[in-house]
């Protein structure tokens, strides 16, 4: 990658300049510290990118504690979490771990898990192996973060399976929603009735995968994300199973 600029002087009283000979510049003139220290600046697709402009650049792309920096820098404390203390870490795989956009279903917080009520069950056509599959249940809480989510808008998406669900209860809704952290964005706030679950069961089939789009929002600054399930049904629920979250980027 390389760079021509123009140089000026001031001659006399400085009312007069000068246009001097272009001066070429690259990444190679760079101190190397300098050029990790714009590296840092990056995302991960775009250190990946400019690896690719030259050499120089290649080398820097490369280097494992640059990409520590960019690992702590968007993720924070969750970066801890996932490097464990396993040493040596690869930092640009651990990098696009946590910058996945998705999640399954298992790594989420669920309350009653366990029990008879909601459970971890083996699946060949989960991407992950496992599913969480709701049985019955009056008190449906799912809840997870997505760190270091960039700026930008977003679909989120859930992959659900049906098998004769129901929501009993006068009306009552359960809610799928996604949070960015106050200030960062729009909350988007999903309600589903019995209707709305039944109706979907009927176009998507019982017993069968099918990846859906809750809806849309939208985030104005790097920040973490969650992403919730909520029912507070005084009758009860059940006959769903859950496979993963996305979210998607649109722009």
């Amino acid at each position: 990658m390389a760079f021509t600029g123009t140089a000026f002087k001031c001659e006399g009283n400085g009312k007069k300049l000068a246009r001097s000979q272009s001066i070429p510049f690259d990444g190679a003139t760079l101190p190397d510290v300098a050029a990790e220290r714009i590296a840092t600046f990056l995302h991960g697709k775009d250190l990946i990118n400019l690896g690719k402009t030259c050499k120089f650049w290649n080398d820097v792309s490369r280097k494992n504690f640059v990409w520590k920096l960019l690992v702590e820098k968007r993720f924070g404390k969750q970066a801890d979490l996932e490097a464990g203390s396993s040493s040596p870490v690869d930092f640009k795989k651990l990098y696009f771990k946590l910058a996945t956009s998705r999640k399954p279903a298992t790594a989420f917080a669920v309350e009653h898990l366990g029990d008879r009520y909601l459970e971890k069950v083996k699946d060949d056509e989960s991407e992950f192996g496992e599913v969480i599959q709701l049985n019955t249940v009056c008190w449906l809480q799912i809840d997870q973060f997505f760190s270091g989510v960039l700026p930008g808008k977003y679909a989120l998406k859930w992959r659900m399976k049906f098998d004769e669900v129901y929501v009993n209860g006068n009306g009552k809704v359960i809610e799928f929603r996604a949070r960015p952290e106050q200030g960062c964005g729009n909350e988007l706030c999903s309600k589903w009735s019995e209707n709305d679950f039944r109706r979907a069961e009927r176009r998507h089939g019982t017993q069968k995968w099918f990846l859906y789009t809750i809806g849309e929002f939208n985030v104005t600054a790097l920040c973490k994300v969650r992403v919730e399930i909520i029912g507070r049904v005084p009758y009860w629920c059940g006959g769903i199973s859950w496979d993963y979250a996305e979210l998607k980027p649109l722009n």
